[in-house]
């Protein structure tokens, strides 16, 4: 892997459509097509997808395809529906191998949203492991936990599972998760805490809302839009975050300048790495006046994801 000469190479290494690609390509992610509900755009689905869509539409008819839009017909008009029409498309392809990416299925629904009539603008759900198919956007929360030692920031770290099927190894957020279908940002903080950390509900419940990062990748299963909700959490100097559902190795307690070098080593997965500079601009060891990349940094930490986002219902 490579080794990284600034902060504004590890971001980049995350948050990297349409900048990695050659304008002159012929990559078939310059053609991703887009995926439309009403006026909304709510992912995009690469030209390698579409003929397995194509033929399996010639069937079930759910879909209208043409070269510049595929949407959901018209009597496919609720989230119910529009909800059973992508299940059976996606169990249908993962019963036939279609697609490697759903070999990570994980039993685990996110919200698509788009919908004004709905008042949650949840349009329909989708199986997590199918999401990038689609390019479809996605919502996350992770979690900084530190302490204060001798007026310095230490900060708690997880080295991910070597059995973990995506990024084995390396380093990671405390704790860090996807924001699961009825479950709420706050809730699944909690959850997370619990489940990988050891951290219990009185402990946990008192993480604060700090920002939100959001970034633009893809990888072999697909285009990835991602936001995530960022939470901090002071927690005792006598308290150790333990692994307690197989996702965590170990955990270490780092001041800044280690978790710097581990950076810039590229030790980190790509998007947690993001969380992890978004806190240290926050606690102002990464500052204007130091880094000369500042601003470019913190607008790549905040892309402008053109997709509808989830709204509280009434």
């Amino acid at each position: 892997m490579p080794v990284f000469e600034n902060l504004l190479q590890v971001v980049s290494h995350c948050d990297t459509f349409p900048y990695t690609l050659d304008p002159s390509s012929t990559d078939e992610i310059h053609h991703a097509v887009p995926f439309t509900l009403g006026p909304y755009t709510i992912g995009n689905v690469l030209p390698s997808v579409i003929p397995h869509l194509i033929n399996y539409n010639k069937q079930e008819n759910n879909f209208l395809i043409t070269s510049d839009r595929i949407t959901f017909h018209k009597h496919i008009n609720t989230p119910q529906k529009r909800s059973d029409v992508v299940k059976q498309l996606m169990d249908t392809w993962r019963a036939n191998n279609t697609f490697d990416v759903l070999s990570g299925w994980r039993n685990e629904l996110y919200p698509v949203y788009g919908d004004d009539s709905q008042p949650d603008n949840i349009a329909f759900v989708i199986e997590r492991a199918s999401a990038a198919l689609f390019g479809i956007s996605t919502f996350g929360v992770h979690l900084n936990a530190y302490t204060r030692e001798n007026g310095q920031i230490l900060v708690w770290i997880a080295r991910r599972a070597l059995t973990k099927p995506t990024w084995p190894g390396l380093l990671d957020n405390c704790v860090a998760g996807g924001i699961s279908y009825t479950y709420s940002v706050k809730d699944t903080i909690v959850k997370e805490c619990e489940e990988e950390a050891s951290i219990p509900f009185e402990v946990a419940n008192k993480a604060r809302s700090v920002n939100v990062i959001s970034y633009f990748t893809y990888s072999s299963g697909g285009l990835q839009p991602e936001t995530e909700y960022i939470y901090d959490l002071k927690l005792p100097q006598d308290f150790k975050p333990k692994p307690r559902d197989g996702e965590v190795d170990c955990f270490y307690l780092w001041p800044l300048d280690k978790v710097k070098e581990t950076l810039l080593n590229n030790e980190w997965k790509p998007n947690c790495a993001l969380v992890m500079i978004d806190f240290m601009i926050r606690h102002s060891f990464v500052t204007p006046d130091e880094e000369s990349d500042f601003i470019d940094i913190s607008y790549r930490l905040h892309r402008r994801l053109e997709f509808p986002t989830p709204r509280k219902g009434n």
